[in-house]
């Protein structure tokens, strides 16, 4: 194991003062698997979150260890519970049960509903159990800095943004950080406004000013859906979706993406990154969406990104590129329409949170085609695929 020294540079919440430690680091790399808002606020909840998710996490912490003895963490992109207060510790201990370190950012369900207009006090229960919402760790060859982004007045009345405090802590941790050192900025809501052509937030333009000329991956949730933005040269973000489908309501995202987490893998310095999903035996991201009976193939393409490319054999002659189209997610749909059977209130919460989107391909095979295969490349050039018959 290499050894590499750097300054971790703490902010308190108590009384402002920066504490500096030096840290002994593998930097062959590490394992990162990203929870997006696992979001509890019933009993019920929190036992399926005992029950369904964190097996499954489990079972890729043990595949993670079995490959290597690289470190294996876990990261929380906020609303860790869902104003419930009191679940932040049972939350927090159902994590740590997996026995690597856990890592959160604070989200604005983190907060205590119960004490508007006093964030000091409403992030008092999260503070309490997490410890302080701006910190940096090293991991491999990369620095993780929470940062906390959610200015909280009240339940309904929060807006996005990263104090003067929080820049100034920032720009000392870039200062003391080797240039070479990837930055990991992990908050609870985007970088960028996904609905207007990935452009910047207002608070995000500070930070890049900060972060200039650095190899930057910010890693946030908030929205519950999957979204990848190439901001800058150097510069991204990965926006993770619910791992609970929507809000513990549906099976999956509104945007329709399953039940998953997105597990990031450093090897000596380089990323790649898929997700996991729950609630198959593979991780292949092809869902066949037509019927046998229909000659056009439709599918979703779960975890899409620019970067990857969709491709399609008829009787094993290359065809191209499949025809992307958006839409809304007609499994997420079928489920609220057919099989979901809630209050009003949740019933109009399930049909606002359904999201056009592009993740979805076609093709029309001709009338002599015995089968047809999809082959879709990820950016880091690893192919799934799907054969219809």
């Amino acid at each position: 194991m290499r050894k590499i020294e750097l300054i971790l540079v703490v902010l308190s919440l108590v009384c402002g003062i920066a504490k500096a430690s030096a840290q002994e680091v593998d930097t062959r790399g590490f394992n990162l698997i990203v929870v997006g808002d696992p979001q509890p606020q019933t009993e019920e909840q929190l036992g399926r979150l005992e029950s369904e998710i964190i097996p499954h996490i489990a079972t890729i912490v043990e595949r993670y260890k079995a490959e290597s003895d690289l470190p294996t963490a876990i990261l929380l992109t906020g609303d860790v519970v869902w104003d419930t207060m009191s679940f932040l510790p049972r939350v927090k201990a159902l994590f740590e049960g997996l026995e690597v370190d856990v890592y959160a950012v604070m989200g604005n369900h983190d907060h205590d509903r119960q004490n508007p207009r006093n964030e000091r006090v409403a992030e008092s229960h999260y503070v309490q159990v997490f410890g302080p919402k701006n910190y940096a760790v090293a991991m491999g060859e990369s620095l993780l800095l929470g940062l906390d982004n959610i200015s909280y007045n009240s339940y309904e009345d929060y807006t996005l943004q990263v104090d003067l405090r929080q820049r100034r802590w920032l720009r000392r941790v870039v200062r003391q950080t080797e240039e070479n050192v990837r930055l990991v900025v992990a908050m609870h809501a985007p970088a960028v406004d996904f609905r207007d052509g990935c452009e910047p937030l207002p608070y995000t333009r500070k930070l890049l000013r900060i972060l200039k000329g650095r190899r930057v991956n910010f890693v946030t949730g908030h929205r519950h859906r999957h979204a990848i933005a190439e901001i800058a040269e150097g510069v991204m973000e990965i926006s993770v979706s619910q791992v609970n489908g929507n809000l513990w309501f549906a099976p999956l995202c509104g945007d329709g993406m399953p039940r998953a987490v997105l597990c990031i893998e450093e090897r000596d310095g380089e990323w790649q990154w898929h997700y996991d999903i729950l609630d198959r035996e593979s991780n292949n991201p092809i869902y066949l969406l037509s019927d046998e009976h229909s000659r056009e193939v439709v599918i979703k393409v779960a975890g899409w990104e620019d970067a990857w490319r969709v491709e399609w054999t008829e009787n094993g002659n290359a065809m191209g590129a499949m025809e992307q189209f958006t839409m809304v997610d007609p499994e997420y749909m079928r489920y609220v329409e057919q099989e979901a059977n809630y209050s009003e209130i949740i019933m109009q919460r399930l049909r606002r949170s359904a999201m056009p989107r592009n993740h979805y391909f076609r093709c029309t095979p001709s009338e002599d085609a015995t089968n047809v295969t999809i082959n879709v490349t990820d950016r880091f050039g690893r192919v799934y695929s799907h054969t219809v018959e």
